[in-house]
């Protein structure tokens, strides 16, 4: 009897063990991988550019509204709903990623000399900028890419030149988070086309 009871035991174990074994197998496979994303520049209508005697400009580092503070892509399916993806990322933050596309930008217009991060000689003017939202946007069958913008151009540490807010969404070409990034990109495209206009004119 004994030996009879030791042999459940024993039987039992062992099918908790295989259990055990089977699920640590099941769990150990490929996780899905992180992906990454970032904007791109656009062909655009660029101003005429001010040539060898070009002013100095700084792009200083763009500001972001604190939902915005993350590398994960913000997808909203209502005015009340604000969600994450959470392995569908941007490369680089939102106001990082924006400093770097709109210098790009204004470097390839050739209204200034090319842009420094740290301006060995006082600039003569400077642009700052505010990312106010930057997100995915799903209405019912529908989906948008939202980019709103603030861009200030202003003399050095003085006046205001000129200042533009931008706020538009526009249709994806699909469902992918990349769908996202290629949509925003669009938009900034549009924003920089206006933006350099009007900082050309405020120059003269």
């Amino acid at each position: 009897m004994r030996n009879f009871k030791y042999s459940r035991i024993l039987a039992i174990l062992a099918l908790l063990a295989a259990f055990a074994l089977t699920a640590c197998i099941g769990g150990s496979g490929p996780s899905e991988p992180t992906r990454y994303y970032t904007l791109a520049l656009e062909d655009i209508n660029m101003p005429s550019a001010s040539g060898e005697n070009a002013p100095r400009v700084q792009i200083r580092k763009f500001t972001v509204e604190a939902a915005y503070q993350r590398a994960n892509i913000v997808y909203r399916e209502s005015a009340y709903d604000f969600m994450f993806y959470d392995l569908d990322l941007w490369a680089s933050r939102p106001e990082v990623m924006l400093t770097q596309l709109v210098t790009a930008y204004v470097d390839k217009s050739g209204l200034f000399k090319p842009a420094e991060a740290k301006p060995t000689v006082k600039p003569d003017y400077e642009i700052l900028g505010n990312v106010n939202a930057i997100e995915e946007v799903d209405e019912g069958s529908n989906r948008y890419a939202r980019l709103a913008l603030t861009l200030t151009f202003r003399k050095t540490e003085a006046e205001t030149l000129w200042e533009g807010r931008f706020d538009e969404k526009v249709a994806m070409d699909g469902s992918e988070p990349r769908h996202v990034a290629e949509a925003a990109s669009k938009l900034l495209a549009k924003y920089m086309e206006d933006a350099l206009s009007n900082i050309a004119n405020a120059t003269k």
